[in-house]
């Protein structure tokens, strides 16, 4: 008779990917529930500087006032504040109109602009907090085995894991889901973005564009130092000459696209790009599993909500779990199940916010052109049409913030 070999870790959650999604879940399920055991699986290697992490590289990311509520709740906020630049004023316009929206505070800023790197070196200083909390650097999931009361998840190096719920936060087209029979739907938006920080000759004064034009949105979130955080969307077919143009070139090019109204572009930063699809699972859960940030949904960067959207998720989790936890049923089907009903409808909302907008000013069809110029001069004018897009970009759909657009 064949010996059953024991596995190498015996945990109550594993969490599969390491970037800034999946760092966040574990110190929130560890902040809220200590007793329970984690094991995060990061398939890069140690390093002293978590700028260098893939996961956690040199691009910045808009939180939403929401998010901010939530890493305050996690504790990550107060070490977090005084490394980030406030967005006060976010002006929306169209590159082929007259169509303009200024969404103006009121009291509270609409947001933050955080360096990812930022965020990886504060979350590396907290998980080692953790005692609870074991870090397997180097190696990859290569299969997952899903029995009734637990997964069992083996490593590339042969190592096999054993816990009562398998967490994947491995980015888009996540193996973890794949395994495991998550279903997901695509939409290739034959979309390409560009990463850079920009600096231009005329201060910021903490407002954010988001221009739309027929190839794409251009947003600009500012920095410190009076600079901006670039996301240029545009066509793939456009994207090779946009990146092969020297800094002068490029600079021109991109004053030609956004226009003046951040003033002269005059210096910008090393340029990255990704392809922009719109990836969501449905439903983001199967036995035993589940997936969060970019495993769960990939959207389009257009006002800025992919991110904020996963750390509601993130967020919800960990409360399902903590909940789960004390009457021993972390990873049942009902706790999964109960999660996806509290994130169901933020998640299809967000996603259809998301994709209409890409949509809609996408088309070049004079119907369209004018009417989204309407619309923009419409809200303008009447800011009470505004309050569902100032809700949204302040993230104003979760357990923190009161239904209030002020």
């Amino acid at each position: 008779m064949q010996k059953k070999h024991s596995p190498d870790f015996d945990v109550d959650i594993v969490i599969i990917g390491a970037g800034i999604s999946g760092c966040i879940l574990a110190h929130a399920i560890l902040k809220q529930s200590p007793a329970l055991n984690v094991l995060l699986v990061d398939n890069n290697s140690p390093l002293e500087n978590a700028a260098n992490h893939p996961g956690f590289d040199a691009r910045s990311i808009a939180l939403s006032a929401g998010s901010c509520d939530i890493l305050e709740a996690l504790d990550l906020w107060s070490p977090l504040k005084n490394k980030v630049t406030n967005i006060d004023d976010i002006h929306i316009f169209e590159r082929a109109g007259w169509g303009m929206l200024d969404l103006m505070r009121k009291q509270d800023a609409f947001g933050v602009v955080a360096p990812l790197s930022t965020m990886g070196q504060l979350l590396t200083l907290k998980l080692k907090e953790h005692s609870q909390l074991t870090r397997l650097y180097n190696v990859n999931l290569a299969a997952l085995d899903q029995h009734r009361e637990h997964v069992i998840c083996g490593l590339q190096d042969g190592r096999k894991i054993r816990a009562k719920l398998c967490i994947g936060a491995d980015g888009s087209h996540s193996l973890t889901g794949k395994l495991a029979g998550v279903g997901s739907q695509c939409v290739d938006y034959a979309c390409s973005a560009i990463i850079a920080n920009v600096r231009c000759s005329e201060d910021h004064k903490n407002r954010a564009f988001e221009r739309f034009t027929p190839s794409g949105p251009i947003a600009l979130l500012p920095l410190s130092d009076e600079c901006y955080s670039l996301v240029w969307s545009l066509k793939t077919s456009e994207l090779e000459a946009l990146l092969n143009l020297d800094d002068e070139a490029f600079l021109n090019a991109l004053q030609k696209a956004f226009g003046y109204r951040a003033g002269r572009f005059v210096q910008t930063g090393t340029r990255h790009s990704y392809a922009l699809k719109l990836i969501h699972s449905t439903p983001a859960y199967a036995h035993r599993v589940v997936c969060i940030g970019n495993a769960a949904q990939s959207l389009h960067p257009v006002m800025g909500q992919g991110f904020n959207l996963g750390l509601r998720d993130v967020y919800e989790l960990a409360q399902q779990i903590k909940i789960a936890s004390k009457n021993d049923s972390v990873g049942s089907f009902k706790m999964l199940n109960q999660y996806w009903s509290a994130r169901k409808n933020d998640q299809n909302r967000t996603l259809l916010m998301t994709h209409s907008l890409v949509t809609l000013f996408s088309s070049e069809a004079w119907p369209l052109v004018l009417g989204r110029n309407i619309a923009l001069q419409a809200m303008s004018c009447l800011p009470l049409l505004a309050g569902p897009i100032i809700r949204q970009a302040k993230g104003q759909f979760n357990p923190f913030v009161k239904e209030n657009i002020s």
